[in-house]
């Protein structure tokens, strides 16, 4: 399993740069695969210290006698962004070989995420020889973020290199996986790919995200009363809006808070958890002075990482919003989804407009021509559309029926067609089907 970019550890810590929810994806993947009889090598760059907790990223880390991280090392002590990462995949795909073939371990399969660990997959059975198949994951496309960022970002984030690495990729693989209806559209109209791709979206783990009710003593309660400087009993009488991401410009954090304003308004009985990096320059300054400009300080309750409260988190949210620009398939959405949460969402994350809104197998194309869609398991709202956003939690907020039928959707819509057993155990069955590029 390559996962090269980021910084990937069993407890993924969220906000690190390049670091989200391809990681979690790969582990609770890697989990269920443990789950089937396979064992599996994750392998991660490392060779550098850890952004947080400054230990050196190498050698190997067992979580059990089935799973375990591989950190590769390239000679460069520190950290590289996934854009960059084009330069080091040399180093990267010999680091792999040789510790392979020093510890004389078989390799029956290979699973890479993104375009940089592709490419260290293709490069790494060149130099061995090995004839194991290779499955790539992109979880995103480069054609689609050039799309949906603007031009002046083309140049610093090497969206057109990317997209060359791709179309080569696409050249030399067998297989391909898509995690989402809106990758498998990219690859045929963007780069010609005429082959059918495998499915393999991302999924909940059920014991983990469910609805439930949150005792009174649990954790959750007090980091929420230290974060936003209300007493406990205050926040249980609150309506509970929730964002949860890095902090990145394409989340669109800043349009949530300035939608948030509008909502407070009218709600001043809500609170909004997100969760935002105060130390990541200079977006998260710019993002906590925003708060205080918008006069919602106590309304708002700024998160770091909660990784360990979050089926709580979920539990006790009326309304789940993500305005992010840039989504393989929005993740968090679809856990909090799986707590019977409704969602609104951005149309640019697939997860919401793709299942939720028509709350139903397969596509739904919202009405582009209207800021805010009302869906069945989702409210779409037009990308940096402020006063959208809005309008659609007020709706939520104001109808109870409304939001407990919407969350009654996402919930079914999600479970059990998105989790990891079910999802799995077709994957490997279309794996082994006969295969012919």
């Amino acid at each position: 399993m390559l996962t090269t970019h980021g910084v990937h550890e069993w407890q993924v810590v969220p906000g690190l740069v390049d670091t989200g929810g391809q990681n979690v994806f790969v582990n609770q993947f890697t989990e269920e695969l443990a789950h089937q009889g396979f064992k599996i090598t994750i392998a991660n760059r490392g060779g550098y210290p850890h952004p947080v907790t400054k230990i050196p990223q190498t050698g190997v880390f067992y979580k059990d006698k089935f799973q375990r991280i591989l950190y590769l090392e390239d000679g460069l002590e520190k950290f590289i962004r996934k854009e960059d990462m084009g330069s080091q995949i040399g180093s990267l795909a010999n680091g792999l070989a040789r510790y392979l073939i020093r510890e004389k371990q078989k390799v029956d399969l290979i699973i890479s995420h993104y375009w940089d660990a592709a490419l260290v997959g293709e490069m790494f059975l060149k130099e061995t020889g090995l004839q194991a198949p290779h499955v790539w994951v992109p979880h995103s496309l480069g054609a689609i973020k050039k799309r949906n960022v603007s031009k002046n970002q083309w140049l610093p984030l090497r969206i057109d290199e990317r997209i060359e690495h791709e179309r080569k990729i696409l050249a030399e693989l067998s297989y391909v996986a898509t995690t989402s209806p809106a990758i498998s559209e990219s690859l045929t109209q963007d780069y010609n790919y005429d082959q059918p791709p495998l499915w393999l979206p991302p999924c909940v783990s059920t014991e983990r995200f469910h609805p439930h009710p949150v005792p009174d003593d649990a954790a959750a309660w007090a980091v929420l009363s230290e974060a936003s400087g209300l007493p406990i009993d205050q926040i249980r009488k609150r309506k509970i809006i929730t964002e949860i991401s890095r902090t990145d410009t394409t989340k669109r954090k800043d349009i949530l808070l300035k939608a948030f304003a509008q909502v407070v308004q009218e709600r001043p009985d809500t609170l909004l958890i997100l969760t935002i990096d105060r130390k990541k320059e200079p977006l998260g300054p710019e993002l906590m002075a925003l708060i205080q400009n918008l006069g919602i300080r106590s309304n708002v309750a700024v998160l770091g990482s909660v990784w360990d409260l979050l089926p709580d988190i979920y539990a006790v949210t009326d309304i789940y919003c993500t305005p992010s620009i840039m989504e393989g398939f929005g993740m968090a959405a679809q856990e909090a989804a799986a707590t019977s949460v409704p969602v609104v969402a951005s149309s640019l994350v697939p997860f919401a407009t793709q299942y939720l809104y028509g709350a139903t197998e397969g596509e739904v194309k919202v009405n582009d021509s209207q800021p805010v869609s009302i869906g069945q398991g989702a409210i779409i709202v037009q990308p940096d559309h402020t006063a959208g956003f809005a309008q659609a939690l007020i709706t939520l907020l104001s109808d109870k029926q409304l939001r407990l039928s919407m969350g009654k959707k996402a919930y079914t819509t999600t479970v059990p067609q998105f989790t990891w057993p079910r999802t799995v155990e077709k994957f490997i069955q279309d794996l082994n089907k006969p295969h012919e590029r």
